[in-house]
């Protein structure tokens, strides 16, 4: 089993062991996906009763997700069915059929009158013609009327009987119509026997023109069932209230709900636990893809479910109050800070699936708000951006939900509408004060360095850089300096900038226990303590610098991260001055080289690596005697080179092309602070506040 250091994505720094993180990886993938069943379950299998109408409810039962009343709705539908009038179709060819026949009849009449024959003979062929039970002097009396009679006639029967079709006859109707023909002409200005025939004619060809259209009926009730908006039961609307004597109705809305216990439920909760296995399995993919680190550290692993359960935690609360204060941004901007973005989308997504999948979220506006909460802290540098990250995702919960409502046709004069964007914007401002509130004490109880970590820590009055100013100004100084070539050189090659920075600020802080002994820390013209000393004990002094420094840093809780700097800012590294003193003196006893160098480790990050770099070449570059650009170049590259040659890099993951940076951008800076100064003559210094009089040179 082989144990190596590794970093992490945002300067944090974790101990992977292959071997024992696995059983860890596998705890953490069963706690969560026991959690994400203790969330599903009740939400997508509610627990099932055996209730029939007719019986007390023994308990409020509440509904525990929104549904349509099938009943209420239905019965609706159906009245407005009911109101819907029967449809009925007029056939044209009935009245075609009628006039014609009213015409030939009094054709044929006046065809007879005019013929030569018989009276008998005319009646017989007349009541042929006509049918029907006439009696001969009705039809006697037609024939024999004036030509001018007949026609009026005529026209009459065909006004009524057409008034009549045009109005239309139902099959039921037949008889009162002819009655109603019958009635019209009888009250006519014509001669009685005329009026009779005109009666029965109009008797003859009366019949049915108006028939029920079944299909137009029954399309049109559809219509009017259509306009029925669905009544819905509403999640968290009580159904039947402890004591009530459940209806029918209620059965049917306990049945749709899923509450009654009409089949085993194991089907439905075998599909929660496959649904939970995918999404820890989909989960523990993206982490062993996108971020390793975190996916192979057992305390970053425990880390994250801490965060998870408090934010399907929160999920659950906050959904019951409204979908849309789900702060699922919480969790992702907590994973965010304290793992790194990969991690934090991860997250995100996964909490937005169970908001989606649980009652009264809409996915969309939890994955967006998560997303914008990660996209908010990627870059935090001061406690104040979490505010303006909480802004972002209200911002990107308006505008979801404002999206939503308007492709469901909201109506902007709802007041549900107004309401829920409220909710959106309380979501981003909880979502920000869960997490200042919350950062702290995950912080501290898991010892990660976040970038609001380190600018507290890098603050002057931190105990230990408080201490060092006023016990150990030069060290003070010589650490801002390196502080400075730090940062610009791990910026330059990519690094974490703000942690290469504040792990210089306390790299030297050993040198407060015993400042007199570091020459930076000696007045002018006070006797330096090693020139009474021999070389071994004098090293042995400067390289307990190192561990004192780690011991005052274990006493005030310093984060690993940043003791890492003052273990390894030396490395293993020789102390020169007093390992060639000791050689010099011509002792017989031998020179051990081993007694002259640090302990160790070597750096084995970039920002450790170039905080060793930058800490010697600052004090080489010092003790130069008119430095000038071409020698502060050569000073830094000679001692870039020595230490890559004595293997204080081998660990570091900075590449030539890296040191090569680091080289321009500390001949830079150092260039810049020890400039060449203008000589001015005696008499004027000290008519001088500066030197150089301000002018930058």
């Amino acid at each position: 089993m082989r144990a190596r250091w590794l970093r992490e994505p945002g300067a944090r720094y974790l101990f992977r062991d292959r071997g024992a993180a696995s059983w860890v990886r596998l705890l953490w993938a069963g706690l969560t996906f026991a959690l994400i069943v203790a969330f599903l379950m009740p939400a997508l299998v509610p627990a099932k009763l055996q209730l029939e109408a007719g019986q007390v409810s023994p308990k409020d039962i509440w509904a525990p997700r929104t549904i349509a009343d099938r009943y209420r709705t239905d019965s609706l539908r159906a009245a407005a069915r009911a109101e819907v009038s029967d449809f009925y179709r007029l056939d044209p060819g009935v009245w075609l059929r009628a006039d014609m026949s009213i015409a030939s009849v009094f054709s044929g009449l006046a065809g007879l009158a005019a013929q030569g024959v018989e009276a008998g003979r005319k009646l017989e062929q007349a009541r042929q013609l006509v049918g029907g039970e006439l009696a001969d002097s009705v039809l006697l009396a037609v024939l024999e009327a004036s030509p001018g009679s007949r026609q009026d006639l005529e026209a009459r029967v065909r006004e009524t009987v057409g008034e009549l079709l045009q109005a239309g006859i139902k099959p039921e109707y037949v008889e009162t119509a002819r009655k109603q023909a019958a009635t019209e002409l009888g009250v006519a200005d014509l001669e009685r026997n005329l009026r009779l025939f005109g009666a029965e004619l109009a008797r003859q060809v009366l019949e049915a023109n108006m028939f029920f259209d079944e299909q137009e009926t029954r399309r049109k009730g559809q219509e009017a069932a259509d306009e029925i908006e669905p009544l819905r039961i509403i999640q968290g609307q009580v159904v039947v209230r402890e004591g009530d004597v459940i209806t029918e109705h209620q059965i049917a809305i306990l049945g749709d709900l899923g509450l009654l216990q009409t089949t085993p439920a194991y089907p439905a909760r075998v599909g929660v636990l496959v649904v939970a296995a995918l999404l820890v399995a989909s989960l523990a993919f993206y982490l062993k893809l996108f971020s390793p680190l975190v996916f192979g550290s057992n305390q970053r692993v425990l880390l994250l479910f801490v965060i998870m359960s408090g934010s399907i935690g929160l999920v659950w609360a906050a959904g019951s109050l409204s979908g849309y204060l789900v702060p699922v941004a919480v969790g992702s901007m907590l994973t965010t800070i304290l793992l790194g973005p990969p991690a934090g989308v991860g997250v995100a997504v996964l909490l937005a699936l169970l908001a989606g999948l649980g009652p009264g979220t809409h996915l969309l506006v939890a994955l967006l708000g998560g997303l914008a909460g990660v996209y908010g802290v990627a870059t935090l540098a001061q406690r104040s951006d979490l505010m303006r990250s909480g802004a972002l995702v209200a911002g990107a919960n308006v505008a979801a939900i404002f999206g939503l409502s308007l492709v469901g046709a909201r109506s902007i004069a709802e007041v549900g509408f107004w309401l829920d964007h409220l909710w959106g914007i309380a979501n981003g401002i909880f979502s920000a004060i869960l997490t200042i509130g919350s950062l702290p004490f995950l912080e501290n109880l898991f010892g990660i360095v976040t970038p609001l970590k380190l600018l507290e820590l890098s603050n002057p009055n931190q105990p230990l850089l408080r201490r060092m100013l006023l016990e150990a100004p030069g060290t003070h100084h010589h650490s801002v300096m390196v502080a400075n070539l730090a940062e610009a050189a791990t910026e330059r090659v990519g690094g974490e900038a703000l942690l290469a920075r504040v792990g210089a600020y306390y790299h030297d802080v050993g040198k407060i226990k015993r400042a007199y002994f570091f020459v930076e820390n000696q007045l002018f013209g006070d006797e330096n303590p090693h020139d009474k000393l021999s070389p071994n004990l004098s090293a042995l002094i400067v390289t307990s610098h190192v561990r004192d420094g780690v011991e005052l840093a274990q006493e005030e809780n310093l984060p690993e991260s940043l003791i890492d700097f003052i273990r390894q800012h030396h490395g293993t590294s020789l102390v020169t001055y007093f390992f060639h003193r000791a050689t010099e003196n011509g002792r017989d006893e031998p020179v051990m080289e081993q007694d002259f160098r640090y302990d160790g480790p070597i750096p084995d990050t970039r920002e450790t690596a170039i905080v060793m770099l930058a800490d010697a070449c600052e004090a080489a570059v010092r003790a130069l005697h008119r430095p000038n650009p071409a020698r502060i170049e050569a000073t830094v590259r000679r001692i870039i080179r020595e230490r890559l040659d004595d293997g204080q890099l081998n660990q570091s993951d900075l590449t030539l092309r890296d040191l090569d940076a680091v080289a321009e951008e500390f001949t830079r800076l150092l260039t810049g602070f020890f400039h060449t100064r203008v000589q001015y003559p005696e008499s004027m210094v000290g008519d001088l506040k500066e030197p150089d009089g301000g002018s930058g040179r």
